[in-house]
């Protein structure tokens, strides 16, 4: 798939993007149902070095023009209003995938040293919370 601009954005490269989706029509709907993987690398929130990161998200999903139509096709399914009776498959992929992003990606838990992953060293962080604890 091409043009996932925003997606492209946030990471510092996308290796792949894979939808594997059933459509079904159901009343005034269709219902989307698969998976989606992905494999990006990001930057680390701790040590700034590349983080390979993969996913496989589970899709349920109900079409439709109106909320009522897509409760309609599943009240359990996500619903993805289909403006003018079109959805742009790209954008509603590409939404799945950014809400599935880590907010702060890191390396695995470790406190200071050489980061496991990307190999840069860093120096152990301490944190005082005086105005919190009174001291």
């Amino acid at each position: 798939m091409q043009g996932w601009q925003r997606l492209q954005a946030l990471c510092l490269g996308v290796d792949e993007v894979y939808a594997d989706l059933s459509l079904r029509r159901c009343g005034q709907g269709v219902l989307a149902t698969g998976t989606i993987r992905v494999a990006v690398r990001l930057r680390c929130e701790r040590c700034q070095g590349e983080l390979p990161w993969q996913a496989e998200l589970a899709v349920r999903t109900a079409l439709a023009a109106s909320e009522a139509a897509a409760t309609a096709v599943d009240p359990a399914a996500e619903p993805v209003l289909a403006e003018a009776g079109v959805v742009d498959v790209q954008d509603w992929l590409e939404e799945e995938v950014l809400l599935s992003l880590p907010l702060l990606p890191r390396c695995e838990q470790w406190s200071g040293g050489r980061c496991p992953v990307s190999g840069v060293t860093v120096e152990p962080l301490e944190f005082k919370h005086e105005h919190l604890s009174g001291e």
